[in-house]
């Protein structure tokens, strides 16, 4: 998907969500968290499971605050979540794959085969803007960064019912 391909009818908002410079953006973040709690890169498959997870509005505010509930507790919790994650990652696919492309175009990050590598600082966000939705998507991300630096790669995509 590409910010072209995004389609009219979407609401504002929603059409802000779908842009790859967006998804780029909180796969950074994703990544900065990840290689900040494991102090290795965000391995690229792992990077398909982010944006699923923080861009439903539902899914993103049943998160927890901090790494202290597990992916394992948050999804047993959360069984409807759980339930419609592969559904929602089979969606956002060529979405992830879209921003990956404007992120390596940008220099944002690039992929080696470790994973994803952070190429510069993100920007940081506005001091009045660090309570809307785009901060909420961030620290999202960042929390999902931390939960994929925890839980191996194979027990992510297992625990969330999707295959690489």
């Amino acid at each position: 998907m590409t910010t072209a391909s995004v389609p009219r009818s979407l609401l504002p908002e929603a059409a802000a969500l779908f842009n790859p410079a967006f998804g780029a953006y909180l796969m950074a973040a994703a990544a900065g968290a990840h290689h900040r709690a494991a102090d290795t890169p965000l391995p690229y498959l792992s990077s398909f499971l982010v944006l699923p997870l923080v861009l439903p509005p539902d899914s993103r505010s049943a998160l927890p605050r901090d790494t202290r509930t597990s992916l394992t507790a948050w999804l047993t919790r959360n069984p409807q979540l759980r339930a419609a994650y592969p559904a929602r990652a089979a969606a956002l696919t060529a979405y992830t794959r879209t921003s990956h492309r404007f992120a390596l175009r940008q220099g944002t990050y690039s992929v080696d085969a470790a994973g994803i590598v952070l190429e510069r600082r993100l920007p940081l966000l506005p001091r009045a803007g660090r309570h809307d939705e785009m901060a909420q998507c961030t620290a999202a991300a960042a929390l999902v960064g931390r939960w994929l630096a925890a839980t191996p790669t194979a027990t992510a995509f297992t625990l969330l019912g999707v295959t690489p």
